[in-house]
């Protein structure tokens, strides 16, 4: 008869931890939070000053690309580039960048750099902000 109970105990305590289990696995993933620093949160504020809007077939954007490499901007200068010919919410947020500036939608193309309130058309505005954001002469 111990047997028999010693079993039984068994089972009903691997019934337990297998229902413990099941529930844990069908329970939802909680989102952890990742944890910025002050110091991650103002360079993406700054990065928010300065974004660089470009399409990704666009010849001239791939002539400031070469530009943006060759200098290495990114090591001197905190910008944020997103595409616009395939993405509909960055080429919306371009067009409202452009609005700040008074631009009319005919006259906004790529490459297009927004700065700190003001707007630049085009590869020799864009390069010229650059350069001078970077220390090139």
């Amino acid at each position: 008869m111990t047997d028999k109970k010693t079993y039984i105990a068994g089972a009903v305590a691997l019934l337990i931890v297998g229902l413990i289990v099941f529930w844990g696995l069908k329970q939802p993933e909680k989102a952890n939070a990742p944890t910025v620093s002050q110091e991650e949160i103002g360079q993406q504020n700054q990065s928010a000053d300065i974004i660089y809007y470009y399409g990704a077939e666009c010849p001239h954007c791939k002539d400031v690309a070469k530009f943006l490499e060759d200098n290495k901007i990114a090591e001197k200068v905190n910008f944020s580039k997103k595409e616009v010919w395939h993405n509909t919410d960055n080429a919306a947020e371009m067009q409202k960048k452009g609005e700040e500036c008074n631009l009319q939608k005919q006259g906004m193309g790529v490459p297009f750099l927004y700065a700190r309130g003001k707007c630049f058309i085009g590869t020799p505005e864009v390069e010229a902000f650059f350069k001078q954001e970077a220390g090139i002469q």
